[in-house]
């Protein structure tokens, strides 16, 4: 059995979290545990949860997806309204590329939409997390790490009552050193090791199982000035 993992879907999100999340942070020993409020789709939309529990660096939140046959002038305009008629807090829009990026900061909550224009369509993101005033970043972890590594991100997820966990780390170690400490490591840990891809020089994969638990490690040694630094996404369905 193997892991399948979503590389681009990962890195599409870890940027839309940098945008909506930089500073947000829960207080909450399980951020997964955290109940958010909703937030409204614009009506005509076909929607669906891309995460409804997730946490991005101790941060809960919940996404959604969603399309609307229309144009953002209208989305905008659905959205502004909406958050007027609330009565307080503190707005924001901003433009990123093609994207634009409206924000809400009430009672203590942050909620964002992030739409752009596709053909005839306007495709969407509404992400509700923790507002500024709750602070606290972590990126702990209970995985083991290579020495001279460090975590970049952590993104936690609960889905249908299983949890995931996702790790981008750097390391200074080159690839081979890196897959020779958890070759080592995850088989003390009780892992069995079951699938290999890559030349083991300047990439690889690795897929290791225990029990119900699956494990994929994919390592890339970064190239030219920081030839001897690698990048390691770890993803853990437990």
């Amino acid at each position: 059995m193997r892991v399948f993992f979503n590389r681009s879907l990962f890195y599409s999100f870890v940027l839309l979290l940098m945008l909506t999340a930089s500073g947000a942070s829960a207080k909450y020993r399980d951020p997964l545990e955290k109940a958010l409020p909703d937030m409204e789709v614009i009506p005509g939309a076909r929607w669906f949860w891309a995460a409804p529990r997730m946490a991005y660096n101790n941060v809960p939140m919940s996404i959604k997806l969603f399309t609307f046959v229309g144009s953002t002038d209208q989305v905008e305009r659905f959205y502004n309204s909406l958050w007027k008629s609330k009565g307080h807090g503190k707005t924001n829009s901003r433009r990123a590329g093609d994207l634009t990026i409206l924000s809400l900061d009430l009672d203590g909550y942050l909620y964002t939409v992030q739409f752009s224009q596709k053909g005839k369509v306007v495709d969407g993101k509404i992400v509700v997390s923790l507002g500024s005033l709750n602070a606290n970043r972590s990126t702990k972890t209970r995985f083991s790490l290579p020495p001279r590594t460090k975590v970049i991100s952590k993104i936690e997820a609960l889905d249908n009552g299983r949890r995931s966990e996702t790790l981008e780390l750097d390391s200074r170690l080159q690839v081979p050193q890196i897959v020779d400490f958890y070759l080592s490591s995850l088989e003390r840990d009780g892992w069995s090791f079951y699938s290999n891809s890559g030349d083991g020089r300047s990439n690889a994969v690795l897929s290791f199982k225990r029990q119900g638990e699956l494990l994929q490690l994919t390592i890339n040694g970064l190239q030219g000035r920081n030839s001897k630094f690698s990048q390691v996404l770890i993803h853990w369905l437990k």
